[in-house]
Order: structure tokens, then C-alpha cells, then sequence
């Protein structure tokens, strides 16, 4: 599969070297996943577009004009199944910090080919490097998906080992924060934990999806402020993202985990409800009930 791109509807690969979005990071991204030509999280997605946009005083992102993209990018692709990318920034113009009066701001579309992320890290689970990077605390940007990222390059630079594909960042109070692309869970005693990211931290929209399926499911759930010693006494971990739902964490910080009953209903309530996708090679039994 062939990446396409759009800049502003037309197919372009280039935006103005000026935009304030390379020039300053001045916006805001989306990463969907896309399956058989839909994006199942399409509506959550663009809800946290528009209160990123609403966050950084940018316009708002017009939806039906990202959805046209989609659609053009759709029949432009020879695959119905891929990574979606929308941004929405600043646009050109403006001397120094200060935004133009009236932004014309740039919008860009790809649809890209999925990772290749092998079954077993469903199936089995990860191992998860523990990051030495601590992120910064903002509360103004904390939540939103904006378009400065270099905390995370910094943290991925840290580890090369094909084992471990993803990485625990904490704050400077050496609280759980995230991973370096997905969010996080704890299960202790049947109920589950996940940092509450207002100072920092982006709150994805598979987290979102698992938080609301607890609630169908009755499973407990408590958001707030975790120590990483709080973290390595858990009974299950897993992680999550819009692209690969939720793996689970078999290892941190020489901690084995087993992959839990919590971690398994979750993974196939979320597949049958059609909102996240399992490799046809992973198997799971079905958790009691």
C-alpha cells in the first residue's frame, strides 16, 4: 500500500515552510484507524479535534472538509484498511509568537498502511521499557493532541530493543503517566486504574472506549494520581491506542505480569463491538463471567 496525502483537498506532499504548525508546532493531530473503509472512532476522535482547536484559540476544524478527504483518500488508496492522519494547524503568517488577527489555517489528510505489529504483542502481551525522560507538567496543553511531540521523540530515542515496543513515562513527580503513543491501565483486586492526565498527558480515545465499556461491563474504574510502585503491584497492566486497542504488559521493570481475565474481556468486548481489532492469528478464550 502506497501512502496519499491531501494538503487543503488538493494532492500535494508539501506545506508553506512558514506554517506555523513546522515553524512553531501550532496545531493539532489526529491518528485514526480505519477498517474496510470505516473509522470506527471517527465521532470521538473529532470531539477532541474540536476542543484542542477550542484550547489553542485555533478556528474550528470543519469536519465535512476532513470527511471529503477521507473519502477522496479512500479511492485514491488501494486499500480499504490503513492509518488515517488529520491535522489542523496554524497556518502561515504571523511575526514571531503572534498569531495573524484572522489564521488561514492548513489542513492535511493521509491515509497510510498499518504497522506491522506482530499478533503475539495481543496475544501474549509487551514488554515495557520504563522511560528515564520525565514529562513536563502543563495543564493548559494536557489532554489535546497537539502537534509538539519532542518529549516523546526524546523518550523513544531512549531504547532500541525490538522486545519492548513501547515505553512508561511519568511526571517530574514520578507519577504514571502515559506511554510514549498509548495510555494506561492498572488492574488491582478487579478494578482498574489509569492516571488522570490534567497536567499532562493525552487523553486518547481508546481510553476514552475502555472507560466507557467498564461502565457497561459494571467493572470498577478509578482515575487519579499512581506512583510507579503503586503501578508494579498491579494484578494486570495493558496499554492502549486507536491502532492497536489494547496489549496487554507482560513485563516492567523486571515485574512479570500475566495477561489477566480483566485485560481479556476487555480486549474482546472492545472487537465485538467493532471499535478495536485483534490479528486473525490471536487467540484469546473467552473470561468468565
Amino acid at each position: 500500500m502506497r501512502a496519499v496525502r491531501l494538503v487543503n483537498g488538493s494532492p500535494d506532499t508539501t506545506v508553506e515552510a512558514a506554517d506555523r504548525g513546522f515553524v512553531y508546532g501550532d496545531g493539532l493531530f489526529e491518528t485514526l484507524c480505519v477498517r474496510a473503509g470505516r473509522a470506527p472512532l471517527w465521532a470521538l476522535h473529532f470531539a477532541r479535534f474540536r476542543r484542542g482547536a477550542a484550547r489553542l484559540g485555533l478556528p474550528v476544524p470543519e469536519e465535512a472538509l476532513f470527511q471529503q478527504d477521507f473519502r477522496t483518500l479512500l479511492e485514491q488508496s488501494d486499500e480499504k484498511e490503513g492509518v488515517l492522519r488529520l491535522q489542523w494547524t496554524a497556518g502561515p503568517g504571523g511575526r514571531g509568537l503572534a498569531r495573524p488577527r484572522q489564521p488561514s489555517p492548513t489542513r492535511v489528510s493521509a491515509f497510510m498502511p498499518p504497522p506491522p505489529y506482530p499478533p503475539q504483542h495481543w496475544r501474549d502481551g509487551i514488554a515495557l521499557y520504563l522511560c528515564q525522560l520525565r514529562l513536563g507538567e502543563q495543564p493548559a496543553l494536557a489532554g489535546i493532541k497537539h502537534c509538539n511531540r519532542l518529549e516523546y521523540v526524546l523518550a523513544r530515542r531512549e531504547w532500541e530493543q525490538d522486545h519492548m515496543p513501547e515505553g512508561l513515562l511519568l511526571d517530574a513527580g514520578g507519577r504514571v503517566v502515559e506511554g510514549t503513543v498509548t495510555n494506561m491501565f492498572a488492574v488491582r483486586d478487579g478494578c482498574l486504574y489509569t492516571p488522570a492526565l490534567t497536567r499532562c498527558g493525552v487523553q486518547g480515545v481508546m481510553r476514552e472506549t475502555v472507560l466507557t465499556a467498564c461502565n457497561g461491563l459494571g467493572l470498577p474504574v478509578d482515575i487519579g494520581d499512581y506512583s510507579l510502585e503503586f503501578w508494579l503491584a498491579a494484578d494486570e497492566l495493558f496499554v492502549t491506542n486507536s491502532l492497536i486497542g489494547i496489549w496487554p504488559v507482560r513485563e516492567l521493570s523486571g515485574r512479570a505480569f500475566a495477561v489477566g481475565p480483566v485485560t481479556r474481556r476487555l480486549q474482546l468486548t472492545l472487537q465485538q463491538d467493532g471499535v478495536a481489532w485483534m490479528p486473525a492469528a490471536t487467540t484469546t478464550d473467552t473470561p468468565d463471567s
